[in-house]
């Protein structure tokens, strides 16, 4: 017999407060850098909706598994706030060759991160394997790479006073966006991974 997940119901499905949560960090982000502030403030919030028309779309997809369900959730929250805490570096950045660094290091390490999932997942179940390791050294080796683009550009122009705090925030960004791919793995997944 198999055994009944537990629902979620409307009320508790955190897809509100969650849109709360990204339009606040939108909107603080699109003042960072001053110029367009306007045009990022629009975009941020366009995004905001589609991450919890997305959120919406996974409870109905998955209310009758709670714990899929808000994994899933996790995973969409996680990346909303990676993108509204790196924005600043991005935009302050565009459109020197910095720029296309930054975003191309960034796109081929979150690829990376994706395909690596189970490992992530296995790091952050079992901290005392070696893969716990592999994370925080890559980490740093990320910080250590990216930010060295980032001091060069901050040396090379003449950068605002919210520079340090863009390269503050993005690594915050960086940090979600390497835990975030855990949050794909299904139950079971994590069961098996918490046995190797």
């Amino acid at each position: 017999m198999k055994q009944q997940l537990p629902t979620v119901s409307f009320s508790k499905n955190r897809v509100f407060i969650t849109l709360f949560l990204h339009v606040v960090i939108g909107a603080m982000s699109s003042f960072a850098p001053e110029e367009n502030v306007g045009t990022w403030m629009k975009i941020n919030i366009l995004l905001a909706l589609i991450f919890g028309l997305t959120n919406y779309i996974l409870w109905i997809i998955h209310k009758n598994d709670s714990k899929r369900y808000f994994s899933l959730h996790s995973f969409v929250m996680m990346l909303g706030v990676a993108y509204y805490m790196m924005a600043p570096a991005f935009r302050s950045l565009y459109p020197t060759l910095f720029f296309w660094i930054l975003l191309v290091v960034t796109i081929g390490f979150l690829g990376f991160l994706l395909l690596k999932r189970d490992e992530i997942t296995r790091a952050l179940v079992n901290p005392q394997d070696a893969w716990f390791k592999k994370i925080v050294f890559g980490y740093c080796g990320v910080i250590f790479i990216l930010g060295s683009t980032l001091w060069a550009y901050m040396l090379a122009t003449q950068t605002g006073p919210f520079m340090p705090v863009a390269i503050m925030l993005f690594f915050i960004g960086i940090f979600l966006m390497m835990v975030s791919p855990a949050m794909l793995s299904t139950p079971k997944r994590v069961r098996e991974l918490e046995q190797l």
